[in-house]
């Protein structure tokens, strides 16, 4: 019989790093008598940088205290930057190895693009993913790239109906890790179909208890399934320490001190299994302190999230005007005072990676102007009292025209609204505008070809979901922005009538659509596969064809084209919410 001792390990963790290389500049608020009247200073925030000297200034402290020391990320490196944009997996497989990731989970944005860019990824990373509900025993393998057989995935395990786990030496007393995917993974992302995800309370149990028979009873799960399935998860599953989470970009901890308020306790204990998540995009790094009693279950989980700082304080974001010298000597005292804050140096290590490979390109883009903004354009997801997007219906008017450009014969274009990422303030635009910020994910372009009254099921079907109407809907960020179409959507409306008054343009005057006539339609990858409520768009007449075009590719072309954006005039969306009292349109 296998005789257990206790064991103490400190983890490190980030999560939804989402390609942000270089530091952000955020905004902390701070008492009034550190400012006197001014409440708000900007400070250099996070990076890989200094996460790297975080990591090993951490990995120090545990071996001083005598402790186990380990670096996870919990999911979510891919999308979100101009880096990403650029170089796609190439980017963080280097710097994740370089700043000392021993373990990732697999997040729902590593597979925006298919399952072959994960591939491409693991090929260059020094460390395993972890996802053990990902069943790959199916998998293509005239594929280009395939995953199944990599030493470095450890995916579900057909032939023993388990997750495969990584085995971790504390002080030798074996730890087993293990990673879960969103069970949904292909409702929010694109996931080839030859590979599926189990569910995760089903594998979890059956996981653990082979864990267990190979005598092994102390159990971490990384996962990237969102703060509150881990909390359910905890409640679920029994025999786990700890919940190593990202997705939902949750940041506990008590951050009052800095104006951001309080997102639950760090290291929250459920059923005997303490959960945690660090922000998103770089920002903090948590360190878990997690001690083992000699049985396995959790003697304790102490620990925190900190926000790492630069040693500059201004009062712009664009960290141009300065503090004077008493003032900024208070703030920095005020805030080396302060446990949820880490004032850390940028790794040269690092550094010198970003300035020698990856920089001058990102640089270069960041100052292309490729057009002007005539006007303020607003973004929302849904309509509201002062109306819809207005930045939207020129995404989907840039990927309409670009297909045209390109051959394809399109009668229009639908795209999500979750895809446009922000709103744009009058001024020059750059390429880093608008794949840096505004349409940050690497997505490309398909043109497919399906009857009217699909196109009417899919509209409908993606409202209902955006606001949970008879469904339950996965986010406001399916509701449907359109180019060359134009709609009506009455939220009281009987199940499968809601959509009205649907017109297609053509040769330049507005026409009913015809539920039985063939139309062909340009979406993003995202939409066009029938994700968050466009399930009817899979009903298609003719297979979806990649363009071989992204979003912001589209965008920044059709920008060039058209020099200056303003706001659109023409009236394409009437949304009657389902209050049912007034209008809301575009």
């Amino acid at each position: 019989m296998t005789k257990h001792r206790t064991a103490k390990i400190t983890f490190a963790h980030i999560n939804d790093t989402h390609s942000h290389f270089e530091p952000s500049s955020i905004s902390l608020t701070l008492p009034t008598s550190i400012l006197d009247t001014e409440t708000s200073v900007y400070a250099s925030c996070g990076g890989f940088s200094r996460i790297s000297s975080a990591v090993k200034e951490a990995k120090s402290h545990a071996y001083l205290k005598e402790r186990e020391f380990m670096f996870l990320h919990a999911g979510d490196c891919f999308q979100g930057t101009l880096y990403f944009s650029l170089y796609k997996g190439l980017a963080n497989a280097e710097l994740l190895n370089a700043i000392g990731v021993e373990a990732m989970a697999l997040g729902n944005h590593e597979l925006d693009m298919g399952n072959g860019i994960v591939a491409d990824f693991l090929d260059r990373t020094d460390f395993p993913m972890l996802v053990a509900n990902w069943d790959l025993s199916q998998e293509d393998q005239s594929k280009p790239n395939t995953l199944r057989d990599k030493h470095n995935v450890y995916a579900y395990d057909a032939s023993n109906d388990i997750g495969r786990y990584l085995v971790k030496d504390v002080d030798g007393e074996p730890v087993a890790i293990f990673g879960l995917a969103i069970e949904n993974m292909a409702g929010i992302a694109n996931p080839d179909p030859d590979t599926s995800f189990k569910n995760v309370v089903e594998l979890s149990n059956k996981t653990i208890n082979a864990i267990h028979r190979n005598g092994i009873n102390k159990v971490v799960i990384l996962s990237h399934l969102g703060y509150e399935r881990d909390l359910l998860l905890a409640k679920e599953v029994d025999g786990v320490a700890a919940i190593i989470g990202g997705h939902t970009h949750t940041m506990q901890g008590d951050f009052t001190n800095l104006g951001y308020g309080v997102t639950d306790e760090y290291a929250k204990v459920i059923n005997g299994t303490c959960v945690v998540q660090a922000g998103c995009n770089a920002l903090a790094m948590g360190q878990l302190e997690v001690d083992f009693n000699a049985d396995g279950t959790l003697a304790s989980a102490t620990g925190k999230n900190q926000l790492l700082l630069g040693r500059q304080f201004t009062v712009d974001a664009t960290r141009t005007e300065h503090l004077d010298t008493d003032t900024h000597d208070r703030v920095k005292q005020f805030l080396t005072e302060q446990s949820n804050i880490q004032f850390c140096a940028k790794d040269p290590i690092i550094e010198n990676i970003l300035n020698m490979k990856y920089r001058p390109a990102v640089r270069k883009l960041q100052t292309q102007h490729i057009a002007e903004i005539a006007e303020p354009l607003r973004h929302v997801r849904i309509p509201d009292r002062k109306g819809a997007s207005q930045i939207a219906p020129l995404v989907v008017s840039s990927f309409v025209w670009k297909a045209r450009e390109l051959g394809f014969n399109v009668d229009f274009g639908i795209h999500n609204a979750g895809g446009v990422r922000a709103s744009l303030n009058p001024g020059p635009i750059t390429c880093a505008d608008v794949s840096g910020k505004l349409l940050p994910f690497a997505i490309g372009l398909m043109v497919y070809q399906v009857k009217g009254k699909r196109v009417r099921q899919a509209l409908e079907g993606a409202i209902n979901n955006a606001i949970d109407n008879g469904v339950e809907g996965t986010g406001t960020g399916s509701f449907p922005y359109v180019a060359d179409l134009k709609y009506t959507y009455r939220c009281c409306a009987e199940e499968g009538a809601r959509i009205e008054s649907l017109q297609v343009q053509q040769q330049g005057q507005w026409v009913d659509l015809d539920d039985n006539a063939v139309y062909s339609s340009v979406s993003s990858g995202y939409t066009a596969t029938g994700k968050e409520g466009y399930s009817a768009l899979l009903n298609y007449v003719v297979e979806p064809q990649a363009v071989n075009v992204t979003m912001a590719e589209a965008f920044e072309d059709y920008a060039r084209e058209m020099k200056q954006l303003s706001a659109p005039t023409e009236k394409l969306i009437s949304y009657i919410p389902c209050e049912c009292a007034q209008v809301v349109a575009s």
